[in-house]
């Protein structure tokens, strides 16, 4: 009997360290793009059609590296993508990034090449590095620091693209001509959406990094504040569409089990 408890640790130790090691190794730096259809009669006809590419949480230097950012950004290309999203957390709370470090960041993020725009917003963790995070994104997109921008394809009505880092600044939104536009808001952490005041067609938001460790027949394990209950993937609340994308990298464990980095692909369609 006790010979038999021996062994029947040992292969658990085993297996174990065989999906530690896979997860580390393999999982962690894979990547895996989820696509969305957006069905909406109030979308503009001059937008029926539009692709957009979504990705977040890239937390670079705890697990994500420069050969990971590459991987995302080839993939984003390969997308074709008419507006490129991002929603936060680019950087770990924890790092230091060199000169020559940044530069090679910033020369890769400006190889992200979209029809029309590409957007960002700065998550808590940006909020620590948010000269650092202008440097590298200002020169190929749209920082919405708590602003709006309106993004036009033709001479018809555009689309309004917010970005929050502080729901508190909400007012931003006219609320006069809110319902007259199709509002697109960008939120790092996808339960402040029970939070905000006004109207928006779809939020796009990340923080959960998807648990990060995600157990059959359990889901998602590590459930951070901000995103303990709209996790990954797609919800409906009243009207508005949410879509929490999972993320690149990891904030409390080096390492993703059962979780692939994400991104997120949207077609827009109005019928």
């Amino acid at each position: 009997m006790k010979k038999k408890l021996i062994i029947t640790l040992i292969i658990v130790i085993v297996l174990l360290s065989i999906v530690l090691i896979y997860s580390k190794k393999i999982t962690s730096h894979s990547l895996k793009v989820i696509e969305y259809g957006i069905v909406d009669k109030n979308i503009p006809d001059e937008f029926h059609g539009l692709k957009i590419v979504h990705f977040s949480d890239v937390q670079y230097g705890k697990l994500a590296n420069l050969n990971d950012l590459k991987k995302v950004i080839n993939k984003i290309n390969e997308l074709n993508p008419d507006v490129v999203i991002f929603t936060g957390d680019f950087f770990n709370k924890n790092i230091k990034v060199s000169d020559n470090e940044k530069e090679k960041i910033k020369n890769l993020l400006l190889t992200i090449n979209s029809k029309y725009e590409n957007y960002a917003i700065l998550g808590d963790n940006d909020l620590l590095f948010k000269d650092l995070f202008y440097q590298i994104f200002n020169d190929n997109f749209i920082i919405l620091d708590n602003e709006t921008n309106l993004l036009y394809i033709s001479s018809g009505k555009p689309i309004r693209f917010i970005g929050l880092n502080d729901i508190t600044k909400e007012e931003i939104i006219n609320d006069e001509d809110n319902n007259e536009l199709y509002n697109i808001l960008l939120l790092h952490k996808p339960d402040e959406i029970e939070n905000l005041k006004n109207k928006y067609n779809i939020v796009f938001a990340g923080h959960s990094m998807g648990g990060q460790i995600k157990l059959p027949f359990y889901g998602p394990l590590i459930k951070l504040n901000g995103a303990k209950k709209y996790i990954s993937g797609e919800y409906k609340i009243n009207d508005t569409l949410l879509y929490v994308n999972d993320g690149i990298g990891s904030e409390s464990i080096n390492m993703r089990i059962n979780n692939k980095p994400k991104i997120n692909f949207y077609r827009m369609y109005n019928h």
